[in-house]
């Protein structure tokens, strides 16, 4: 079971800061990052992702396509009808909410560590954190819908 962690900020280059640090937290093993995006809202809100994935043993099941359902879900509610129930409606009103204009978000997929050190990672950054699970019923329910 992972847990799916999207943080949000005011500035565009704050997610990129926060990733850092969650780096740093998993080079001194206290979590293990399953997979990593940052999407970046400018000024015209327009959308940029930028996904980090270790490209020495990537995570097949975690590939473009499921992240692109993923921020398609969150960010505009498209692809997926929440209805399905793959994300809670509260969670996607959240993430939604968060992405203003000039602004960016760090979305995390954590398999393990301690939450307290990645919430704490997050708070030195200024980011509001908005959780939920995000189980292996989940994933492949989202793969599903997705093919």
């Amino acid at each position: 079971m992972s847990e799916l962690v999207v943080a949000g900020f005011d500035g565009k280059f704050k997610a990129e800061d926060a990733l850092q640090s969650l780096l740093k937290l998993e080079q001194a093993s206290l979590l293990v990052l399953d997979d990593a995006v940052v999407v970046v809202k400018n000024a015209e809100g327009n959308i940029r992702v930028k996904a980090y994935h270790d490209l020495t043993e990537p995570v097949p099941e975690l590939g473009n396509e499921l992240w692109g359902g993923i921020i398609s879900a969150v960010v505009f509610h498209r692809e997926l009808d929440i209805a399905q129930g793959v994300f809670d409606p509260d969670f996607l009103t959240k993430v939604e909410a968060s992405l203003q204009p000039n602004s960016s978000a760090l979305f995390v997929l954590i398999q393990s560590g301690e939450p307290a050190a990645v919430l704490t990672a997050l708070s030195e950054v200024g980011g509001a954190v908005i959780r939920t699970t995000f189980s292996d019923a989940t994933q492949q329910k989202l793969q599903g819908i997705l093919q």
